[in-house]
């Protein structure tokens, strides 16, 4: 059977403590700029603090090389400032910046009609 394969999400916390005893402290987030060149150079975009999405669909398996193998040989001191990683299957998303922009702008307004991708209209 073959390995399943969907878009991954990549979420992660690092030690801030751990990370100014690897880099100093005003170097620290070199940690986090490395991070991103490596990820954006193996195809995930960067979303949001730290969090990659892939730019294309992949196996769990060739998510754990990926890290296991190439970014743990790549950033050797990621193992000492790593205190969460996660990898989750994105089967579908939606941006709802639009729904909570023009809810905001609504006085009193407690409920927004939100239209998912191919879906039908939902209130929330």
């Amino acid at each position: 059977m073959a390995a399943r394969r969907t878009y991954k999400m990549i979420n992660f916390d690092l030690s801030t403590k751990r990370l100014v005893e690897e880099f100093g402290e005003r170097s620290y987030r070199k940690g986090y700029a490395l991070i991103l060149r490596f990820f954006t150079a193996n195809s995930f975009e960067h979303h949001q603090y730290s969090g990659y999405l892939s730019t294309s669909a992949m196996s769990y398996a060739e998510v754990y090389n990926l890290v296991l193998d190439t970014m743990a040989s790549k950033l050797p001191w990621l193992a000492n400032c790593v205190e969460k990683f996660d990898a989750t299957n994105v089967t579908s998303q939606s941006d709802m910046l639009k729904a909570i922009r023009s809810n905001a702008e609504k006085p009193n307004s407690s409920v927004v009609p939100v239209l998912l991708e191919g879906d039908e209209e939902v209130t929330i």
